[in-house]
């Protein structure tokens, strides 16, 4: 990365026209404006919180949070239960497990992860910080270390080899970028860290977050949402107990339940009551490219991701995650699917074939992290570590509130291991998840091994060109 990572515009903050009032209760439409120098941005208690609501617009760029960290996992992970049907070259090298190092995906990627993390840089320095008072300067602390320890945790599992339990983790990582870069002075190259480090940082950072920030905090992140990553987190590294214990702190708050049926966590124009983290979109916003890619409606949609009929064969017959509308018709909206998976009727690419529901209008919500997760993680950490006893349910009791909610056929006795991998799987599919959790399971994805360098995204090209410091990912400097 050039430390200079593109970042140089950021001696410009991006903020919105509307400088919100930081205990605001009602979601806020975010409309950027003609960007502002940092030095007259980050001077007044208003602007700094304006650039922190700047700093959500930048979760959700579709090169990061909004669609391409879920379309990598997806697409590297997909083995037959899902096709690409599209014509656009970067996700088709994904599909196909041959990433090159100049595809456009990954280096937008790099750069608007980047641009984030230095945006929280610039907010967490002391002279900003001092400039707020009370409750105020724990808020704009704890959410700019939230945002910075969860991009600096979803780079390194994409850009690094998979964390290895009871390992050293010397791998390379991401650079870890912890200060403002604002002119060309600030630009140095960096080299890449490894990834105990990367876990060590993105912990730090998110557990300072969780004890900072309250445990509501309107649509913006939270003492839960920071919890819910670290959830995420522990359970990628293996680290059982404090995953079990982090994801049941927050099914044990009172502040989330489950959507009435799987269907309506999904497109909804405002937080539902299972969102631990959305995405706010609105008809202000930028499309919405998940709906882009995975949905075949009226007016949304090219069908690229269609689903395919042995994946539905998967659930029970009487589960709702898996029931299909066949008799759509053209003109359909998501207002009209009553079904998780039905007929494509859009006319941009592809129709007629399956799809998923989960992304059905451009300016819906995009839920991010879901309860339904959190009971799935610690179904699974009590699981592998019969003494972490974490939280009033057993793992089939977790198992069996998921599928309840889904109209499955409940456990009767003890979930087995498969059974846990095959809930996460069926509840959580599509939503980004799938390559990391084969990868922490090890299994082999499409005949490679989980740790094969071809399912990490290449550093781009550009950046190893500006910076001599940068090390390749073995797999592309071999050529491969």
């Amino acid at each position: 990365m050039k430390n200079i990572i593109y970042i140089l515009n950021f001696r410009i903050l991006i903020v919105p026209v509307l400088v919100m009032l930081f205990s605001c209760t009602e979601k806020l439409e975010i409309k950027p404006k003609q960007s502002i120098d940092a030095e007259v941005a980050l001077t007044t208690p208003d602007n700094i919180k304006a650039a922190l609501v700047g700093a959500y617009l930048q979760v959700s760029s579709y090169g990061t949070f909004g669609s391409y960290f879920n379309e990598y996992s997806e697409l590297y992970a997909t083995s037959g239960d899902m096709r690409f049907m599209g014509t656009y070259e970067e996700p088709r090298e994904f599909y196909n497990k041959q990433a090159t190092t100049t595809n456009n995906y990954v280096e937008f990627t790099w750069t608007e992860a980047y641009k984030l993390i230095n945006t929280c840089n610039t907010l967490l320095q002391e002279e900003v910080i001092s400039l707020l008072e009370g409750d105020d300067a724990d808020l704009v602390k704890g959410e700019a270390l939230f945002l910075r320890g969860w991009t600096i945790f979803e780079m390194t599992r994409l850009f690094g080899l998979p964390y290895e339990p009871g390992q050293t983790n010397n791998q390379p990582g991401i650079p870890l970028v912890l200060t403002p870069t604002e002119d060309v002075s600030d630009a140095v190259p960096v080299a890449r860290n490894t990834v105990e480090e990367c876990y060590t940082q993105a912990i730090e950072d998110l557990t300072a977050a969780r004890d900072l920030l309250p445990d509501v905090n309107d649509v913006y992140a939270s003492s839960m949402t920071a919890s819910a990553v670290l959830a995420r987190l522990y359970l990628q590294a293996g680290n059982y107990r404090p995953a079990a214990t982090e994801a049941s702190r927050v099914i044990e708050s009172g502040y989330f339940d489950l959507a009435a049926t799987p269907l309506k966590a999904f497109n909804n124009p405002e937080n539902s009551i299972e969102d631990i983290y959305a995405i706010q979109m609105n008809i202000n916003s930028q499309i919405g490219w998940l709906p882009v890619m995975y949905a075949s409606l009226a007016g949304a949609g090219r069908g690229d991701y269609e689903i395919q009929e042995s994946f539905l064969d998967r659930f029970d017959p009487s589960d709702l995650r898996g029931r299909y509308q066949a008799d759509t018709q053209e003109g359909y909206t998501i207002d009209n699917i009553t079904m998780m998976y039905y007929k494509g009727v859009g006319t941009i690419l592809n129709n007629g074939g399956i799809n998923t529901a989960k992304w059905g209008n451009y300016y819906r919500n995009i839920p991010v992290i879901r309860l339904a997760e959190m009971y799935l993680i610690r179904a699974e950490a009590n699981f592998e570590d019969p003494g972490t006893d974490i939280g009033p349910d057993t793992p089939r009791d977790d198992i069996n509130v998921i599928r309840s909610r889904a109209n499955a056929p409940l456990y009767t006795s003890d979930v087995t291991r498969a059974q846990i991998r095959e809930e996460r799987y069926l509840e959580l599919c599509w939503e980004g998840h799938r390559l990391h959790d084969l990868k922490r399971w090890k299994q082999t994805i499409s005949g490679y091994d989980y740790n094969a360098g071809n399912l990490i995204l290449p550093i781009p090209f550009r950046e190893m060109e500006v910076n001599d410091l940068l090390e390749q990912n073995s797999w592309y400097s071999a050529g491969k």
